[in-house]
């Protein structure tokens, strides 16, 4: 048998991976904060921390997890929104909507949103802020997106590849 009939084996150097994983990792999440720097948004680490949440070593992985995370946090501001203008910082109705949003994640077959969407609920109605309710939702929720976007972008741009 010739060299040209003999196939190509891929082999996986699970440390190049990870460097691999790593390098696109931070990719997005500087790029991620560095875009939340230049449009002057409040809270950058959002989007920084949503890049780093969201990538994932295969592309499909990043956009199932990409999506969960834009569901949980759109379904989370909503609740934590409408929750804190019924009344802030409120123990029991802050438990109520951590289990509504993580109900509707459920009802809407998004796997892993509600955990998100807690921690969305948890951001809007336990941390204190200065400005309107609505506005703050709205931050987290841009802020969040954004990160998501720069992993999405970054990942169908870089994927992952084992060397063959």
């Amino acid at each position: 048998m010739t060299e040209a009939a003999v196939p190509a084996i891929q082999t996986t150097d699970p440390d190049r991976l990870s460097f691999q994983q790593g390098l696109r990792t931070a990719l997005a999440a500087g790029l991620a904060y560095w875009i939340t720097q230049v449009f002057q948004m409040p809270g950058g680490y959002w989007a920084a921390i949503s890049a780093i949440v969201v990538m994932q070593s295969e592309v499909g992985a990043t956009v199932a997890a990409s999506r969960d995370r834009f569901a949980g946090t759109a379904m989370g501001g909503l609740v934590g929104w409408i929750t804190a203008l019924i009344r802030h910082h409120h123990i029991v109705l802050f438990a109520l909507a951590v289990l509504v949003v993580m109900m509707l994640c459920s009802a809407f077959h998004f796997k892993n949103a509600g955990r998100l969407g807690g921690v969305t609920v948890a951001i809007i109605i336990l941390i204190p802020h200065t400005g309107p309710v609505w506005h703050v939702a709205l931050e987290r929720f841009l802020e969040v997106s954004l990160g998501i976007i720069v992993s999405l972008a970054i990942a169908l741009a870089w994927p992952a590849k084992p060397r063959t």
